[in-house]
């Protein structure tokens, strides 16, 4: 495995000639997919270069290019995909919306996705939310005691939700991590039925809130593609990571955190890119 993620960094060197790339590359989709799911293994810079410079060569043959991106989208884009991830899906995009590939025309779509991805992008400050918690109290998601944030957007009349609720009730590596005072979990509901939010019932452990002023679905605070997500913000309300899904990648996130609870969010970030 090190000597292909080597040989793949040494072909887009600079000692490497543009024909000698597309002949290792072979302008092939297929590859380039298996190249995006190496970068989960990459330290964070060196797989927005090796991305950055792979997308350059295939542009070479616009067809493989455009047929590339379909696929690399759909999959990095979806929090219930294994391939989803925010740094790599930004990286596309941005090539995508630059690149001489696209006409005007074709660049209306992944300019407009990069507009959505851009909020609350990892490494940047979080958007604020007002919400009321069960206990009729008026709260803002920044008013952080520098703890971390654990934030669990959730529907009451969602399947997929009512069973991460219960799991994250069984979670006993988030329920620790809560304990210790380091990490607290925010549950928000961004839906406007106040009635069925009131009859949802969250571990005493998580602070059940309601965002009654609808910022997030009128306002456009937050992009958020499916429910439920989790999202987790450092001490100093930065973006760690954004729209998972799943409570398993959530829990590896949350035991990266605690064993290295002091390292600021710059280096937590890259840290909590590889998963």
């Amino acid at each position: 495995m090190k000597k292909f993620i080597l040989a793949i960094a040494l072909a887009i060197g600079a000692a490497f000639t543009a024909p000698a790339q597309e002949q290792f590359f072979g302008l092939d989709p297929d590859k380039f997919m298996k190249l995006i799911e190496q970068t989960q293994k990459m330290p964070r810079d060196n797989a927005m270069l090796i991305v950055e410079q792979t997308m350059q060569v295939m542009s070479t043959n616009p067809k493989s290019y455009r047929k590339a991106l379909d696929m690399v989208l759909n999959r990095l884009s979806d929090p219930t995909d294994s391939l989803h991830n925010e740094d790599v899906y930004m990286a596309v995009l941005k090539h995508a919306t630059e690149s001489f590939v696209l006409s005007n025309n074709e660049k209306m779509r992944p300019k407009a996705l990069l507009e959505s991805a851009m909020k609350n992008r990892i490494g940047k400050t979080a958007n604020d939310i007002d919400y009321i918690t069960d206990k009729g109290e008026k709260e803002n998601l920044l008013n952080n005691d520098k703890r971390f944030t654990l934030l669990y957007f959730n529907d009451p009349d969602c399947d997929a939700c009512a069973k991460v609720k219960e799991n994250l009730q069984a979670s006993a590596a988030i329920k620790q991590a809560v304990e210790t005072g380091i990490v607290r979990v925010v549950a928000i509901n961004p839906m406007a039925n106040e009635k069925q939010w009131k009859k949802t019932q969250m571990p005493a452990w998580v602070t059940n809130g309601w965002n009654k002023s609808q910022s997030i679905n009128d306002g456009g605070s937050y992009d958020l593609p499916t429910l439920p997500v989790f999202y987790v913000l450092g001490r100093d309300n930065t973006v760690l990571a954004k729209n998972e899904a799943s409570l398993k990648r959530i829990e590896k996130v949350i035991a990266k955190i605690m064993s290295s609870p002091d390292a600021d969010s710059e280096t937590l970030a890259n840290l909590l890119f590889n998963k």
